[in-house]
């Protein structure tokens, strides 16, 4: 039985130890191990059970196979539902009886650990008629401000707050406000996405008119580009929407008789209504030996995770009984892996190279071989799952689960494997400064990244360039060999962040968790090119994140922040690499525009802005023109109070003025411009004094440890105790 390192007890203590009636720790970590085998045990026959008891406590004890945290908070424990599933979708039906029925389910599913996906392209959109009634439809964006309203009440399984993803067809007449409604922040615990087909990224292609439908009727008629537009804006400005490929989702479905449309929040399991998922991870890390990959080890683990998973959905107690039914029809699985990045610089090569795409897809390859293998051999044992007749596996190869493999986020997970790199994705950094509740700033270096160091008798002057700098790249003193393959995620091209998950996407039953990391500097130009390579190369869903677009916790190198530096006139300083930051809505006189605002966290000093326009109106060159201009000011050495001064002095805008004539709430000013320089001044306001405090007011902080959290895989990540809210 392995020792938890000091992180791992941590998320250990904190998420997954029973407790008694007064919240006091019961359990230690061997106890809990055990605790998850005997459960799964109890569905082998009695003959087998204690044999596979002993087998389950060794690959999890051993840190080889870590499961998922449902299972760690739910299965077994005396005082609440054996619930393993960590992924749902449901229906919405499009009546008010349907709406709030899944809202109670909804509650149910949380309340058990789980988070869950919808799509709402079946609900009519605002405005439109309510036979029943007479009155009119409130639309897709107002029921999803009530489900995310909502999940504030209820916190998954007893660790962290209900997560959702709700999708929205691209050919949906609310598709353009749906797009936007995350700009003003207001949506909190839903990820958003666009489905998009095959027949949108035609019209694209082709600078066609695209029409927007429901149920057979055409709404509006738009350009293709100009909705394109739209997401690509959103994404850029805020992370939100991703795109969900739909063709691909029902091209590998294996059921094609059971539709799917929909994913769970993070967007990694593909399931129809009712269905559920369970997840765990081999432990990549652990697979590397003096020789390479350790494929026998490799083996054996997969093997004992299948079958323990598959176990866990007979002994599982479900919230609702649809739920039970339809998920012991298909009987997936979600069995995946985390720290890979660990496995490719443990083997030598480096992510984003040809090698270490080659690399990764032989590991997928192998996974995915060996646990369809073990599935057809339990379909031989135990039975098929009772959709087989109906599936692509029908009639020749016998089959215990519809889908095996599925690679999901893996934030406390990675912290107990004791592994580097969340699920596939890179390292963050190679050094960042982590700020803590307990101990205040701390320098953070990649162990590996010291061992290979120590190993080439790397000096201490060096390693302190490094960690001012946050990066081992264009560092004297830094091995070639090591530069290499020690690449943060800002570092490595977003192009070879889609190769790396296009060629796992080829070994991989469901989909993939995974973040196409941008630098702040990216454009929405950058962002289209991401999305249309990403449908290029048959990912099932993307998502993307700007450095920066959102408020950000840990700052890649450690170098302090220096006071205001002499300039030469006319010199600008160039754009950060990274910043922190938020976005604010603003009600004109012509419509919405939303304000993101980017600073530096040590001092609150404002970096720059961005900003857009809303879909009711508004002129796009205007803002954009505004805010290149406002940032091109700051970054030259002019004083923010100036900038706001200039933009206070602008005349009144007759357009602001008629609509608060007639009764229209707008934002404080008389200007688009005057409006942006009074939000800018409040905002300075608030970021006097800057540093944590400022972070900890706009509700970054982890939930279990107080302490900054930190994006990967498309959640939000505590770097200290691997609490994920996504």
């Amino acid at each position: 039985m392995q020792t938890l390192s000091e992180s791992g007890q941590k998320v250990f203590d904190a998420r997954y130890a029973a407790r008694d009636e007064d919240r006091n720790i019961i359990e230690n970590f061997e106890q809990a191990v055990r605790r998850l085998a005997r459960t799964a045990a109890m569905a082998e026959k009695d003959d087998l059970r204690e044999e596979w008891e002993a087998r389950f406590a060794d690959m999890i004890g051993n840190l080889l196979l870590v499961p998922s945290t449902p299972i760690w908070a739910n299965m077994g424990k005396p005082d609440r539902p054996w619930q393993p599933g960590a992924c749902f979708v449901l229906d919405v039906e499009d009546s008010l009886e349907g709406m709030y029925e899944t809202l109670k389910q909804t509650a149910l599913v949380f309340k058990s650990g789980g988070g869950i996906g919808y799509n709402f392209s079946r609900i009519r959109p605002r405005g439109d008629l309510v036979r029943s009634t007479k009155g009119l439809a409130s639309g897709v964006v107002e029921l999803i401000r009530l489900y995310d309203s909502s999940s504030n009440m209820v916190v998954q399984g007893g660790t962290r707050r209900g997560a959702s993803i709700g999708i929205l067809n691209v050919d949906h007449p609310e598709i353009r406000p749906f797009v936007e409604s995350k700009l003003n922040g207001d949506i909190t615990n839903f990820n958003l996405s666009v489905g998009i087909t095959d027949r949108f990224m035609e019209a694209l292609e082709k600078d066609q008119a695209w029409e927007l439908t429901f149920n057979g009727t055409v709404y509006d008629t738009l350009p293709a580009r100009e909705l394109w537009d739209r997401i690509c804006r959103s994404a850029h400005a805020c992370g939100d929407p991703g795109l969900v490929f739909l063709d691909r989702l029902q091209d590998t479905n294996p059921v094609p008789g059971i539709f799917v449309d929909a994913v769970n929040p993070c967007g990694e399991i593909v399931l129809a209504p009712g269905e559920s998922c369970l997840l765990s991870s081999v432990n990549l890390a652990k697979m590397v030996n003096g020789e390479g990959i350790d494929w026998d080890l490799l083996k054996n683990v997969v093997a004992v995770g299948v079958r323990f998973l598959d176990n866990m959905i007979d002994v599982a107690q479900y919230p609702l009984d649809i739920i039970a039914q339809n998920t012991r029809h298909t009987r997936k699985l979600g069995l995946g892996y985390t720290g890979l990045t660990d496995a490719l610089i443990l083997s030598g090569v480096a992510y984003d190279s040809p090698e270490g795409r080659q690399l990764a897809g032989e590991i997928a390859r192998f996974i995915q071989s060996a646990a369809h293998d073990v599935s057809s051999q339990l379909g031989r044992e135990k039975g098929n799952f009772p959709a087989w007749g109906e599936s692509v596996y029908h009639p020749d190869r016998p089959h215990r689960n519809a889908s095996l493999t599925g690679l999901a986020p893996t934030g406390s997970v990675t912290t107990m494997a004791g592994c580097e790199g969340y699920g596939i994705e890179p390292l963050f950094a190679v050094a960042y400064r982590k700020e803590t509740v307990a101990v205040g700033t701390l320098d953070v270096f990649s162990p590996l990244f010291v061992e290979a160091c120590k190993r080439h008798n790397v000096s201490e002057g060096v390693l302190r360039e490094v960690a001012g700098k946050g990066s081992c790249q264009g560092v004297d003193g830094v091995p070639r060999s090591i530069r290499k393959v020690f690449k943060g995620a800002q570092e490595i091209d977003p192009a070879d962040h889609l190769l790396m998950q296009s060629e796992l996407q080829k070994y991989v039953d469901n989909a993939i968790a995974k973040t196409c990391n941008l630098p702040n500097s990216a454009t929405v130009e950058d962002v289209s090119k991401t999305f249309c390579m990403a449908h290029g190369l048959k990912i099932k869903g993307i998502t993307v994140f700007r450095d920066g677009c959102k408020q950000g916790t840990v700052n890649v190198g450690t170098a302090k922040a220096d006071g205001p530096k002499e300039m030469r006139r006319g010199a600008i300083l160039p754009r950060p690499v990274a910043a922190h930051g938020l976005t604010h809505r603003l009600d004109t006189g012509c419509g919405k525009i939303y304000l993101t605002v980017n600073y530096r966290p040590e001092t609150g000093e404002i970096l720059e802005t961005f900003i857009t326009t809303g879909s009711d109106g508004g002129c796009l060159v205007y803002t954009e023109a505004t805010s290149r201009l406002i940032s091109l000011a700051i970054r030259g050495g002019i004083p923010v109070d100036e900038v706001i001064g200039q933009l206070q002095s602008t005349h009144s805008c007759p357009s602001y003025q008629m609509a608060r004539g007639r009764g229209k709430q707008v934002s404080d000013g008389k200007s688009c411009a005057s409006a942006i320089a009074k939000k800018l001044q409040e905002i300075r306001a608030q970021l006097n004094g800057g540093g944590k405090d400022a972070r900890v007011r706009e509700g970054m902080s982890c939930e279990v440890c107080g302490n900054p959290m930190d994006r990967a895989e498309g959640c939000y990540v505590c770097r200290e105790c691997g609490y994920s809210r996504c």
